[in-house]
């Protein structure tokens, strides 16, 4: 009797009166147990793969973009820069209204409500300490700074206080405003921007690591091979005709409230700052100069303001704060003022404003009938009044509350 059972073991030993085609039925099906065995071991394989965590990254932990796309790698880099606490920046930015040479270097630190601190420099040339807040831009710096910068005219005047820069100025727009993280990430977003026009270009190397270049249109962003929550980190961001290149690093929680500090510690510096589109000036109405009385003497001036820019600007229009100060000698010796010899008045740009100090000297000794009087008198125009200064103190106290309550930044895994 033939037994036609089967048995489970690949290749079993046929006896010696087995029919041949039982033998060939047995050897298939144990080559097809084998083969189906040898799937499901590949296919487990790969589900463990996939399915672990951070089993999405490839060999270099640039993850798999097949299913990926250039404009949606640029919506979850946009999405990571929007909470960002704050952004350093360092590279370079043309400068407008200078001839030639290297463009500027620049080194900032841009908060999430834009405020900034940083400096900003021409080739072999010293640093501008730059403060930006409410979408205003401050720039201090020694005479050589501002010259290297095309205010070879103004530069001594430049000097002496800080100035208020308008957008237009150096730079197109206001720095602190383009560059903060919100303001970044609409850029890096490139709603505008067909899909046609967003291109992939070769790996660039960025310090110590590689990104990999987005063109979208004329704006190139390279984007990190790390990835934080699926979403690639901006390394470096070209804008249009190479006006800036930036590269960009998120900072750590110990880093952004090193930042609030020093930001609300440098804030006194733009208290006294001039706008270089103010011109104020003074003509002397009366000068004495010996024909007052033996211990009085009046002083006059004319102190006139002008505005340089476009008289449509909203800012033609506006008082400038201007701050005055007698100084007054009798006989070579300082004299003491009164009260109303200095102080601070709101003068509209085109209007003028009289400004009056009377000298009072000692008694004259015997046989003279009058001492020798000489005065001058300083002034200098205000960006801000008091009461802006003070809300930007405020403003600045509020945006650090602000950063304080923003997420800590994420890790790159």
């Amino acid at each position: 009797m033939t037994d036609d059972s089967w048995s489970l073991s690949p290749g079993p030993t046929p006896s010696p009166g087995q029919d041949p085609d039982a033998r060939r039925r047995s050897r298939r099906r144990a080559l097809l147990l084998a083969l189906l065995l040898l799937l499901l071991i590949v296919a487990g394989l790969l589900l463990w793969i996939f399915n672990v965590p951070g089993g999405d990254k490839g060999a270099n932990g640039a993850g798999d973009d097949r299913n990926s796309s250039p404009r949606a790698d640029l919506a979850r880099a946009a999405a990571l820069l929007r909470d960002a606490s704050a952004l350093h920046y360092t590279g370079t930015m043309s400068v407008k209204g200078t001839q030639g040479g290297e463009d500027a270097r620049v080194d900032l630190i841009v908060s999430n409500p834009a405020d900034a601190l940083g400096t900003l420099r021409k080739p072999d040339s010293p640093a501008l300490d730059y403060v930006g807040i409410d979408g205003k831009s401050f720039l201090r710096g020694k005479t050589e700074a501002w010259r290297s910068l095309g205010m070879a005219e103004k530069s001594k005047v430049l000097a002496e206080e800080p100035s208020m820069v308008q957008p237009g100025m150096f730079f197109s727009q206001d720095l602190a405003t383009a560059l903060a993280p919100p303001a970044l990430a609409k850029t890096v977003l490139a709603e505008d921007v067909p899909d046609e026009k967003i291109t992939v270009g070769k790996p660039v190397t960025v310090g110590d690591h590689t990104c990999t270049p987005i063109h979208a249109d004329d704006t190139t962003v390279c984007l990190s091979d790390e990835r934080v929550d699926g979403a690639r980190f901006v390394d470096r961001i070209t804008f249009p005709r190479g006006s800036a290149v930036l590269d960009i690093k998120a900072m750590s929680r110990q880093e952004v409230e090193r930042f609030s500090t020093d930001f609300r510690s440098k804030l006194p510096l733009i208290r006294d700052s001039v706008d270089p589109r103010i011109d104020v000036t003074l003509q002397i109405l009366r000068d004495y100069k010996g024909e007052c009385a033996p211990t009085a003497c009046l002083f006059t001036a004319r102190v006139t303001v002008t505005y340089l820019g476009s008289t449509s600007d909203p800012d033609a229009s506006k008082a400038v704060p201007v701050t005055y100060s007698w100084a007054i000698d009798r006989d070579g010796t300082r004299v003491e003022l009164d009260p109303e010899c200095s102080g601070a008045l709101l003068i509209k740009p085109g209007e003028s404003e009289d400004l009056s100090c009377t000298a009072t000297g000692p008694p004259v000794g015997s046989g003279a009938n009058r001492g020798q009087y000489h005065g001058k008198i300083h002034t200098s125009d205000r960006a801000l009044t008091p009461k802006e200064y003070e809300r930007l103190v405020r403003l600045a106290d509020d945006n650090s509350e602000k950063i304080a309550a923003l997420p800590d930044p994420p890790t790159p895994r």
